[in-house]
C-alpha cells in the first residue's frame, strides 16, 4: 500500500507480541508499521503516536479514546482496529487490519480521473463505511483520497479515524483537524462539526473523482478563506460531459450551509443509488474529457493577483503527474520529430525538423561590396572599447544574477524547508522548533479545543511536513480550551422553556428530579449549576421540576410486599423510590419515609 521507509523502530516487538516492520506512513500524529502479530502469525498494521505528543497526557489520552471509538467500528467499508496498547517508553499504539493494496490518492496519480461507474463504486463503498460511524455517532472529519484505500482484491475502506469525535461533543476545531482541500465551512469557521461536515468532505471527493481536480487549488489559507466565502463550482459547468444526477448530487452535498446538505452518509448514499439508477450504460461508461485548468482560490474569492504565465500542459494535470507531459487539443504530439524521421519522410524534411543542413556542397553567395578594384572586400575596423567593456558588463551581471537565482531558490528565501510538526507544545517551544527550522515568519491565532488543553498548539496552517518557504508565514493554531457557556437562570419557568433556554445558551437539560411544592406541576424549581455559572459548552444541567402540592394522604405499606405497596402508591399519586437491603430475601416493606421527591420504600 505504501513504500517502505527506514525507521529506528523496525524490529521493536510491542509487549512480546507485535513485531514492527518498516515505516509505511507517517501522519500528523503517528506513523504506520507493517508488522507481523506473533502471537496469531498473521500481517497488521501498527500505528505509533509520536513520542514527543505522548508527552503531553491530554494528547495521549485524546488518542487512546479515540482508538477506542473506531473500534466501536465493525464493517467491511471501514478499516477494523484490533488491539490498542502502550510501548515500553509509554508512547500508546493501536493494532489496524492490514490493507494491501493502494489508496484513492495513488489511483488518481495513475488515473487521474474515473468514469461514473467507477466513481459511484468507489463512494458507494465510502458512504457505506461513512454511514455506519454516523449510525455509531462517530464523525470522521478527515474524508480524503489518502484515507480511503483500494485493496487489490477490489475492497474499497475507509481508514483513518485518527480524527474522530462523538457527534454530541458539538466538536469545534481549527482547519488544521481535516485536510484544508476537503474541509467543510463550518470545520474550517472553527464552528461545530456533525456528519454533515463528513457529507460536504465526501462531495469533494466525489467532485474529484469526476472532475480530475479538486475544486479550488492554491494558497491553504486561500483554498480555506473559497470553501467559506464561495460555493463550489458547478460540475456541469466545468464539464458538460457529466451526467447531470451526478452534478446535482455533488451541488447537494458541497452546499455551504450545513442544514441544506444530506443529513449524514446514509442520506447521502440514497441518493447516490437513486442517481446512479438513472443512468444508463453509456452515461455511466463514456470517458470524459480533459479536465478543465484547476480554479485558483483567489480567482474563486474575486481577487485579482498578478499575471502568471500559463504552463502548456493538459488542463488541471499537477506537474509532475503522469498526464503532465500529455499535449493539450489540437498541440502537436510529443514524438513529431520521430514521425518525421519515419521511413516515409523525406531527407529535407527530416533534416528541417532537427534544424541542421543537408549534407553536401553548400553554395558561397558572392561578397558584399564595390566594384572597384582597389577597395578590399572585407575592412578592417578599429576595436571599439566602449562596446566590448558593455558586453562584459553584461556578462558578469548575467552570471551574479545567476548565481543570485541559485541561491534564493536553493537555500535562500526562494528554497523550501520542511514544515516540523510542533502539535502539543506550548507556543513558544513551537516558535523555537520552527526557528531551529529557519522558519522566522510566525502568526498566533488561538481557537476553542473540546480535547486540548489551553495554550497547547493543535497544529499549524499549512499542516505539518508541508514544504514552506522561511519567509512564508506559518500559522500556529492554540488551543484556549474548550468552548465555555453561561448558565441561564431558569427557575420559575416551565419545563419546556426552561430546555428551550439551556439550548440556546449551547447547553442541555440533565437529570430532572420531581419535588412537592407550591409551584405548578411542571415548574423549574431549582437547577444543579447556578445560574451566570461558566461551564464548558454542550454540559448538562439538572434540573428539579415541581410535582404540585403533596397529598396529606399517604397510604401505609408497611409489611405489604414490594411490589402492592409500590402499587398502591403510584394510584395515589405518590412517585416511590424502592431501596432494597441484604438483597430483599423476603421482598417485604420495613420502613417508609417521605421526602421532597416522593416515597422511599426500604425492601427486605
Amino acid at each position: 500500500m505504501h513504500r517502505p521507509v527506514p525507521d529506528p523502530m523496525t524490529g521493536t516487538v510491542l509487549e512480546d507480541r507485535y513485531e514492527l516492520g518498516p515505516r509505511i506512513a507517517r501522519g500528523g500524529t503517528a506513523g504506520v508499521y507493517r508488522a507481523v502479530d506473533t502471537r496469531l502469525e498473521r500481517t497488521v498494521a501498527v500505528k505509533l503516536m509520536h513520542p514527543h505528543l505522548a508527552e503531553d497526557p491530554a494528547a495521549a489520552e485524546r488518542f487512546v479514546r479515540e482508538a477506542r471509538s473506531a473500534a466501536k467500528l465493525s464493517h467491511p467499508h471501514v478499516v477494523a482496529v484490533l488491539d490498542q496498547g502502550r510501548a515500553p517508553d509509554g508512547v500508546p499504539y493501536l493494532v489496524m487490519e492490514h490493507v494491501e493494496g493502494s489508496t484513492l490518492r495513488d489511483v488518481l496519480r495513475r488515473r487521474h480521473r474515473l468514469t461514473p461507474r467507477e466513481a459511484l463504486d468507489v463512494m458507494d463503498a465510502v458512504l457505506d463505511g461513512l454511514a455506519a460511524a454516523h449510525r455509531a455517532g462517530l464523525v470522521h472529519r478527515d474524508v480524503k483520497p489518502e484515507n480511503v484505500l483500494v485493496a487489490d482484491t477490489g475492497r474499497v475502506t475507509v481508514a483513518d479515524f485518527g480524527l474522530t469525535r462523538a457527534v454530541d461533543q458539538h466538536t469545534t476545531t481549527g482547519t488544521v483537524l481535516g485536510t484544508v482541500g476537503y474541509a467543510s465551512p463550518e470545520l474550517v469557521a472553527g464552528r461545530r462539526t456533525d456528519t454533515r461536515s463528513d457529507v460536504y468532505s465526501a462531495g469533494i471527493v466525489l467532485f474529484e473523482l469526476l472532475a480530475g481536480r479538486r475544486p479550488f487549488e492554491g494558497d491553504p489559507l486561500a483554498v480555506a478563506r473559497a470553501h467559506v466565502d464561495g460555493p463550489v463550482p458547478d460540475l456541469r459547468a466545468l464539464d458538460p460531459a457529466v451526467p447531470a444526477a451526478l452534478a446535482d448530487l455533488v451541488a447537494g452535498a458541497t452546499a455551504r450551509a450545513p442544514e441544506a446538505r444530506p443529513a449524514d452518509a446514509g442520506v447521502m448514499l440514497a441518493q447516490l443509488r437513486e442517481a446512479r439508477a438513472l443512468l444508463g450504460p453509456e452515461e455511466l461508461d463514456r470517458p470524459l474529457a480533459g479536465a478543465p485548468a484547476p480554479q485558483d482560490a483567489t480567482e474563486a474569492l474575486g481577487v485579482r493577483g498578478a499575471a502568471r504565465p500559463r504552463p502548456t500542459t493538459t488542463p488541471g494535470v499537477p506537474a509532475g503527474s503522469p498526464a503532465h507531459d500529455t499535449p493539450a487539443p489540437g498541440a502537436a504530439p510529443q514524438d513529431a520529430a520521430t514521425e518525421a524521421l519515419g521511413a516515409q519522410g523525406r531527407a529535407e524534411d527530416r533534416t528541417r525538423v532537427l534544424g541542421v543542413r543537408p549534407a553536401g556542397p553548400v553554395p558561397v553567395p558572392p561578397p558584399a561590396g564595390s566594384s572597384d578594384p582597389w577597395r578590399p572586400v572585407h575592412e578592417l575596423r578599429p576595436a571599439r572599447p566602449l562596446r566590448t567593456a558593455a558586453v562584459l558588463v553584461l556578462v558578469a551581471l548575467a552570471v551574479a544574477a545567476a548565481a543570485f537565482l541559485g541561491w534564493l531558490i536553493g537555500t535562500g528565501p526562494g528554497g523550501t524547508v520542511e514544515l516540523p510538526d510542533v502539535r502539543g507544545a506550548g507556543p513558544e517551544l513551537a516558535e523555537q522548533y520552527l526557528a531551529a527550522a529557519g522558519i522566522e515568519n510566525v502568526a498566533v491565532h488561538e481557537t476553542s479545543d473540546p480535547a486540548a488543553p489551553a495554550g497547547t498548539v493543535i497544529g499549524t496552517e499549512p499542516s505539518a511536513a508541508a514544504a514552506v518557504r522561511p519567509a512564508e508565514q506559518v500559522v500556529l493554531l492554540v488551543s484556549t480550551g474548550p468552548e465555555r457557556a453561561t448558565v441561564p437562570d431558569v427557575a420559575g419557568l416551565d419545563r419546556d422553556t426552561a430546555h428551550a433556554l439551556l439550548a440556546g445558551a449551547g447547553l442541555g437539560a440533565g437529570a430532572e428530579t420531581e419535588v412537592f411544592g407550591d409551584a405548578a406541576p411542571g415548574t423549574v424549581v431549582g437547577q444543579g449549576s447556578p445560574a451566570g455559572t461558566d461551564v464548558p459548552a454542550g454540559s448538562a444541567v439538572d434540573l428539579e421540576v415541581s410535582a404540585g402540592g403533596r397529598p396529606d394522604d399517604v397510604p401505609r405499606v408497611l409489611g405489604r410486599p414490594a411490589e402492592e405497596a409500590v402499587r398502591l402508591l403510584e394510584e395515589a399519586g405518590f412517585p416511590v423510590r424502592v431501596e432494597e437491603e441484604l438483597g430483599a430475601p423476603f421482598g417485604r416493606v420495613v420502613r417508609q419515609t417521605t421526602d421532597g421527591a416522593g416515597v422511599v420504600l426500604t425492601v427486605l
